[in-house]
């Protein structure tokens, strides 16, 4: 098999783990606060790549003053998207959080001086406009909260994935997520501490699989981009707009509204665009 066709479905499996955790997550917030959920979520994924550190082998961490800028961004990013992700629509979170392509695109310029042509700056000003239409309230009184820290968590994680970017020049991609992880753990403890109340063995079993099929993202992601260029798999993160929707839908009853759905098409169209002229 063509190995661009390969890449696709590993980013394809990708996102579908993605959505698969944020919908486990969501349910496991309707019972517990969200920051015991963040660190068992953040221990979860720890022991995962741990175990597949061990087999591979460890290596040491280089750059650690960018690895530091990474997981206080990265840490942010994943408190508020949990955050978003307890008081919003799941629909509405992934279709914002997707738009981060737009806010890595320029933090690349600006801190990579990668080049970007005015008309991707025109596709992401539009790809703006999408999300200021789902964010935007009937009333001046009316923000979400959960929206706003949807959009929060977007920009945070552009700017750890820049981070990320620059240690991939002397990392391996799963030495920085095995360190990563244990970093998030790590940082997550001591505020699930004040919060922590004893868990159900199905409330443990849904956050493990939340963990798990975070890990698995991450992977399938990486593999996807080894195997074939980033104009080819990066089109096909548009997919996970539409399996969150899905989710959303049969699993937590969510309805999608015409400016959520008119802000998705805005940003995918605009994403799909930025991403075949990266």
């Amino acid at each position: 098999m063509n190995r661009q066709v390969i890449g696709g479905l590993y980013m394809l499996g990708s996102v579908f783990a993605f959505s698969c955790q944020l919908a486990f997550l969501k349910h496991a917030s309707l019972a517990l606060d969200p920051l015991q959920v963040l660190f068992l979520r953040n221990a979860m994924a720890a022991i995962f790549f741990a175990v597949a550190f061990a087999v591979t082998g460890p290596h040491r961490l280089r750059r650690g003053r960018i690895f530091t800028l990474r997981v206080g961004l990265g840490f942010l990013a994943g408190f508020f998207l949990l955050y978003a992700n307890a008081n919003a629509a799941l629909a509405a979170v992934a279709i914002i959080f997707h738009a981060r392509i737009f806010s890595l695109t320029g933090l690349a310029h600006l801190a990579l001086g990668e080049s970007v042509v005015m008309r991707r700056w025109l596709a992401m000003t539009t790809g703006f406009l999408g999300i200021l239409l789902i964010v935007a309230p009937d009333r001046w009184d009316g923000w979400s909260l959960g929206l706003l820290a949807a959009v929060a968590a977007a920009l945070l994680s552009s700017g750890s994935q820049i981070a990320v970017k620059a240690l991939t020049a002397d990392n391996a991609p799963l030495t920085i997520a095995a360190y990563t992880q244990l970093a998030f753990a790590l940082l997550s403890a001591g505020p699930a501490y004040s919060v922590w109340r004893t868990l159900q063995m199905s409330e443990l079993a849904v956050i493990a699989a939340g963990g798990i099929s975070g890990g698995l993202a991450m992977l399938a992601a990486a593999k996807a981009f080894s195997l074939a260029p980033a104009s080819v798999v990066s089109p096909v993160d548009n997919m996970g707009i539409f399996v969150s929707t899905l989710i959303g839908w049969a699993i937590f009853g969510e309805t999608l509204s015409w400016n959520v759905a008119m802000g998705g098409l805005l940003i995918s169209a605009s994403s799909l665009y930025v991403a075949k002229r990266t």
